[in-house]
């Protein structure tokens, strides 16, 4: 088979398994913060209710104002539409953003070309993330997380593209603060890497492109300004009064480099990033042989660049248990994952240029791996390997359309038992849950604080609802 087959049959099975993620989004439903942020955004003027999460609860400037005016305020009607559009809509933005990152940082690469590695970072990060419902169909998580992710390919193409410039467009450079301004104020960990992302930036700069400094002083300068804020709510205090562990060093270091290794390991033992990362010399060496891609002018220290991905994981963790003590949700990781996957794949370009291509080792003779045969394998493994395969089966067979039919039927029950002032207990039918996703469920108490924010949504804070055990996943 020619190569262009290989290349349109590779690009035909990512969009299929791409499409799947789209296909889920017509099925899921809001959960948990959704509801609370829901309330309170209903019925709050938004600016009041601003000052009041910033004073009481977090610095999250920018984030809090997408939560504060979700979907579900317009009503669940409209809202459960809209929801379903946003986390369709997330997903296409990641991949859009990923496309510009591979366009400014591959300029010779063809639109095709471009486009397939995009897709394939996308997939490649959905399928080794720990928990996708948290990552992108959970508005609350979504928001917070996934959006500063896909700003974050924005920002650094603008910012590559005008290392590419004598001098760097204006216009460029207002642009990539709004980003900076808008990444920072979703959570503390984007916040963190924007302080060290421009840090590094800057020190780059300063050796490589002179004309380039005083922009990326100013976009280090806002960073900082951005961190302040976020860092210096008082609701950071209230919050974090809820954790005893909090801000203890040795368990923040411990359990950071713990953590860092687990999810590390995890996502490098996966099988397309294995496989991926077994044949990206060989790619590489091609891409440069064809203009492709140019070699590093000046590239980093191979054990500076190797430390990158991992210093991603640990900043990440750091910042999640200096303030709590736990890791808490998976949504951390997924967003750290995020950064690690490119900046893995940087440190084997790095490595391959400095160490193993000099000495012919690695991409040569029996390693070298047709590139376009190894996309075709990772492709076919992002829909048959792992949750590729739960997610595809779970669609085929009805299971995600059998939970959309579910919830729809609980509110129906809700909002009925809300309209007839009904006092008494409501015991919901049980529902069987996706595998291929980690949903949270309504808890068995009536009194926990998921089940009351969801009466209070339907306009009754004290209606005691119910949920039964939810059935084990057939075997």
């Amino acid at each position: 088979m020619k190569e262009r087959h290989v290349l349109r049959l590779v690009q035909a099975i990512l969009l299929l398994a791409l499409a799947r993620y789209l296909w889920v989004a017509c099925y899921v439903h809001p959960y948990a913060d959704d509801f609370s942020y829901a309330v309170a955004g209903m019925r709050s003027a938004l600016g009041e209710r601003l000052v009041q999460e910033y004073t009481s609860w977090n610095g999250r400037y920018f984030s809090n104002i997408l939560l504060l005016r979700g979907p579900l305020t317009l009503g669940l009607s409209e809202g459960l539409l809209l929801y379903r559009l946003a986390a369709t809509a997330l997903i296409l933005f990641s991949s859009f953003a990923a496309y510009r990152a591979v366009r400014a940082f591959l300029p010779n690469a063809g639109r095709e070309l471009c486009a397939t590695v995009a897709l394939v970072f996308v997939l490649l990060f959905l399928h080794v993330m720990p928990d996708p419902s948290e990552g992108v169909y959970w508005y609350t998580g979504a928001m917070t997380y996934q959006l500063p992710n896909a700003l974050s390919l924005l920002l650094a193409a603008s910012w590559v593209r005008s290392l590419r410039s004598p001098a760097p467009p204006s216009m460029e450079c207002v642009i990539q603060g709004g980003l900076v301004v808008l990444i920072a104020g979703c959570n503390e960990v984007h916040m963190a890497f924007m302080v060290l992302g421009t840090a590094g930036a800057l020190f780059y700069v300063r050796k490589h492109h002179p004309a380039m400094v005083r922009p990326t002083s100013i976009l280090f300068g806002v960073a900082l300004v951005c961190a302040v804020v976020v860092i210096a709510a008082p609701g950071n205090g209230t919050r974090g009064s809820h954790f005893p562990l909090r801000h203890d060093v040795l368990r923040t270091l411990g359990y950071g480099m713990a953590q860092t290794g687990r999810f590390a390991g995890k996502t490098l033992i996966s099988l397309p990033v294995a496989l991926l990362s077994f044949a990206f010399f060989g790619m590489r060496r091609e891409a440069v042989r064809r203009g492709i891609i140019r070699p590093f002018d000046a590239p980093l220290d191979k054990w500076v660049a190797l430390a990158i991905p991992f210093a991603c994981l640990f900043v990440a963790m750091v910042v999640t248990y200096w303030p709590t003590g736990l890791l808490g949700q998976y949504r951390t990781v997924n967003m750290a994952l995020f950064y690690f996957l490119p900046g893995w794949f940087f440190a084997l370009a790095v490595w391959d240029q400095v160490f193993f291509a000099p000495r012919g080792k690695m991409g040569e003779g029996e390693y070298a791996i047709g590139r376009h045969w190894t996309l075709l394998v990772v492709s076919v493994f992002f829909i048959v390997q792992g949750r590729g395969m739960d997610l595809t089966w779970e669609l085929c067979d009805g299971t995600w359309a059998r939970y959309g039919e579910a919830m729809d039927e609980r509110y129906r029950m809700i909002g009925q038992a809300v309209r007839e002032g009904a006092a008494s207990d409501l015991v919901l039918p049980v529902v069987q849950w996706p595998t291929s996703l980690n949903i949270l469920p309504l808890d068995t108490s009536p009194d926990h604080w998921t089940n009351r924010s969801m009466a209070d949504y339907f306009g009754n804070a004290q209606l005691n609802i119910i949920a039964p055990i939810p059935p084990a996943p057939p075997e």
